[in-house]
């Protein structure tokens, strides 16, 4: 809420909840109090192996900061899946990482390697969405948690 939350004291909000049968639904809640603080805080954004990705109130979404890592290849709008003739083009055109000529560049175990589907990023850093660098920044991020 914001600093002005206050002013909706007595108010009723619908909060999403989970019943008895796991199922998403909805219940009135009424603001009663408001205690605003700043503190300095970690995000975390957790995300599934190998995809990236994490689903939030039944939307797709991926955590900030991932910039090159996604969204590598084309996605036909219709079928939301990768244009399947355009990502051949962009892994004949730039080629396909090797887990060991990757780990040369940046030293991380299989596991991460297979995590990041680091075998495209030659296709990313091809196309100029990311760099080496900033691909061994984000395995020193996120490697500790394989």
């Amino acid at each position: 809420m914001r600093r002005d939350a206050h002013q909706y004291i007595g108010h009723w909000f619908n909060k999403q909840i989970t019943d008895s049968d796991g199922n998403l639904d909805w219940t009135r809640v009424q603001l009663v109090d408001v205690d605003v603080q700043s503190e300095y805080t970690s995000a975390w954004s957790p995300v599934t192996y190998s995809h990236l990705c994490y689903y939030v109130n039944g939307m797709l979404s991926i955590p900030g900061g991932i910039t090159g890592l996604f969204n590598i290849f084309d996605v036909d709008s219709e079928t939301m899946m990768f244009d399947a003739e355009q990502m051949a083009a962009d892994i004949a055109q730039y080629g396909l990482f090797t887990y060991e000529e990757f780990a040369e560049l940046v030293p991380v175990s299989e596991e991460v390697f297979d995590a990041f589907n680091a075998q495209y990023f030659k296709v990313a850093i091809g196309k100029g969405l990311i760099d080496i660098e900033g691909i061994a920044k984000l395995a020193a991020d996120y490697a500790e948690f394989f």
